[in-house]
């Protein structure tokens, strides 16, 4: 893998990095005899200079420059005929994979199988006993564990013994938090969607240039991938993972309370609670130490670093937060900290986007999303007496013109049967808008905010008779490519009979129920682009109660006990007074990175909304995680401040040993 620095062209702008960097990391030895409040104002000058500097030298170098491939991450809202186009298409070539609506959907190639010499190589995959249930207080439980997958390489570490020096090279230890989806592999601590760009690249900087040690981590997270853990109450079914064994004997959300709906899962121990304190079980295991003390005297005295992205990233922050004595720094890539049960916001971001110049976005291109919407919703408002009983519709011409327009699989009576199939039509989209995957540089039709509106557009201009309504129509079969399946009834099937194949996104969709709520409405009052009032929260929570048996009062009191638990994005966790000052050091050391285009952004700290005592920084044009893929070369100045801002500010916490660090947020002009 290619140092960072090397892949710019202009020398002297990397030996003005080495230099700046060489004073920062360095620091102590110049300032040891200065006062303390002295040496914090110095640090703190200091990397301000290093992140003015970077910013304005990468603008002078890539003044043009595009922003990187897309992210993959957050629940971005997957149409349902999507989703049903997708399933039929994939059990037709017997070959199941898809990511509905995990926080990492899957899009994109596949991974291909590594080469002999490919780093993928070096990369360890391992597994340890983590234990099951850490607020265990049933005697029971105690000592129960499951095996959890990690993978680890020594890429970036130089042995001691061949190191050529008297003097022992600095070493730390990164954490490549793993999520929702897609499972982990060694890619994940070679190139992936996960850690690369940032994690990856920094080890390879500070092994490179600075003389460290960088041992890399990364660890599956409980009930997805591999890490599965096994049910003992219902053993006969050994051919499937513990988790979709069925449990007859509680109900799904743990408080048996419900009734358990249509299937109950064994989902006992999954949540974001357990994963967190998988996270500070592993970093102090013995497999872990095992791996440093191989070329480090003291295992128990290196830093550990966390980084993730999406889901991930509020786990990497809330690892710091709550156990600040573990985790020395976070870096938090997109992370909607807020938990919410209805999040309009989404909707009403993506909304924005399609009007945001500075990708492509138009006024004009927005009206015709939101007008042709609001005319098919004229059309359906006409619509009564139709919820599967059988009755006549007062407007039949305006469902037949509608199901032919958009060329509805089963035609018009494919709308008229069920209140739930038009809602799927209408409230999240007639169109997909790819605003969270949104990325400048691809080369798809239709595949960014650009290429849509550019359609969107010429469709206009070629015929200005058209309604807007009709333009979407067109759209959409550009996007869909065959009929739209908009019988929901189906998707409940799929996701309510656990599969393999659905594993990960049942999974998921449990922790929404269980913890985040996280809905993404079209309601009325709302600014999104859809067919307002076609899309509220009552769907979703009837999915809770079908799927898990998690009634719509206990998502909501599940949603408002997370907030409490984390504090939400103002961080104050509701036990805080008993650990007061561990509080504010767990605060301390916590980087929030979002990308402007972003929905998520709308729940994340930003340094305007929620704890103002954090480095943050916003990505002008950047949707979700962008700046953690793989480097490259159509990367803008953007997503490289975004990385130098993160490998500067890593590197401080790095060299500190206690909790001075810059604060404030960053931001480009």
């Amino acid at each position: 893998m290619q140092n960072y620095f090397l892949r710019h062209n202009n020398v002297a702008y990397y030996h003005i990095l080495v230099i700046i960097n060489t004073i920062i990391l360095h620091k102590r030895e110049f300032l040891q005899d200065i006062p303390s409040p002295v040496q914090i104002l110095i640090s703190t000058t200091l990397v301000t200079m290093i992140v003015f500097l970077e910013t304005l030298l990468l603008g002078i170098i890539y003044p043009t420059a595009f922003l990187p491939n897309v992210a993959n991450g957050l629940p971005q809202t997957r149409r349902i005929p999507e989703i049903l186009a997708q399933i039929k298409q994939q059990h037709d070539q017997k070959q199941l994979k898809i990511g509905v609506t995990s926080l990492t959907p899957i899009q994109g190639k596949d991974v291909p199988a590594p080469d002999d010499d490919s780093t993928e190589n070096d990369v360890d995959v391992l597994s340890f006993d983590q234990i099951l249930d850490h607020f265990s207080t049933d005697t029971k439980q105690d000592g129960k564990t499951f095996k959890q997958r990690y993978f680890y390489t020594s890429r970036y570490v130089k042995k001691i013994e061949s190191n050529g020096k008297d003097e022992k090279r600095p070493t730390a230890a990164f954490l490549c938090v793993g999520g929702e989806g897609p499972s982990m592999d060694a890619t994940a601590l070679t190139n992936s969607v996960h850690c690369t760009g940032d994690m990856i690249e920094l080890a390879d900087k500070l092994f490179s240039d600075f003389d460290w040690n960088i041992h890399l981590f990364a660890l599956e997270h409980r009930y997805y991938g591999e890490s599965v853990p096994t049910s003992e109450i219902n053993m006969h079914d050994n051919d499937l993972p513990g988790y979709l064994r069925g449990n007859s004997d509680s109900s799904a959300d743990g408080n048996g309370d419900d009734d358990g709906g249509n299937v109950n899962i064994d989902f006992t121990y999954l949540s974001s609670r357990q994963a967190v304190k998988d996270i500070v079980n592993f970093v102090q295991s013995e497999e872990a130490k095992s791996h440093i003390a191989l070329n480090e005297d003291a295992a128990d005295h290196v830093k550990w670093i966390t980084f993730g992205g999406s889901y991930p990233g509020m786990l990497s922050a809330w690892s710091r937060l709550l156990h600040p004595d573990v985790i020395h720094g976070s870096v938090s890539n997109s992370s909607p900290l807020q938990a919410k049960l209805d999040f309009q916001e989404y909707h009403e971001r993506v909304g924005y986007d399609l009007a945001y110049e500075f990708i492509g976005g138009s006024d004009e291109c927005r009206r015709i999303v939101l007008e042709g919407h609001a005319q098919v919703v004229e059309i359906l408002d006409t619509v009564v007496g139709v919820d599967g009983d059988g009755k006549e519709s007062e407007d039949e011409d305006g469902l037949d013109k509608l199901a032919t327009l958009f060329n509805v699989c089963g035609g018009a009576d494919s709308l008229r049967v069920s209140s739930r199939n038009r809602e799927v039509f209408v409230g999240d989209g007639l169109i997909g808008i790819p605003a969270q995957s949104n990325d400048p540089s691809c080369e798809e039709e239709m595949c960014n905010i650009k290429g849509l509106c550019e359609a969107v557009l010429n469709e206009q201009n070629t015929d200005t008779s058209q309604s807007s309504m009709e333009i979407l129509a067109k759209i959409s079969s550009a996007q869909i490519g065959g009929c739209m399946n908009v019988d929901y009834q189906q998707y409940v099937d799929y996701f309510g009979t656990p599969t393999l194949e659905n594993s990960n996104d049942r999974s998921w969709l449990y922790q929404t129920c269980n913890e985040f709520g996280f809905y993404q409405t079209c309601n009325l009052d709302s600014e999104c682009p859809y067919g307002k009032g076609y899309h509220d929260v009552s769907r979703d929570l009837a999915e809770c109660q079908l799927w898990y048996g998690i009634s719509p009062e206990n998502v909501e009191k599940n949603v408002q006990s997370s907030l409490e638990y984390y504090g939400g994005w103002d961080l104050t966790p509701e036990n805080a007074s008993s650990f007061e000052q561990n509080r504010f050091s767990g605060q301390k050391r916590i980087l929030f990175v979002t990308g402007d285009v972003d929905p998520w952004t709308e729940l994340a700290v930003t340094g305007k909304k929620g704890n103002k005592d954090h480095p943050t920084f916003s990505v002008k044009g950047a949707s979700h995680h962008f700046w953690t893929h793989e480097i490259e070369d159509t990367d803008g100045k953007e997503i490289n401040t975004a990385r130098s801002i993160i490998y500067n500010t890593v590197f401080e916490w790095l060299w500190s040993t206690d909790d001075e660090i810059t604060h404030g947020e960053f931001s480009i002009s």
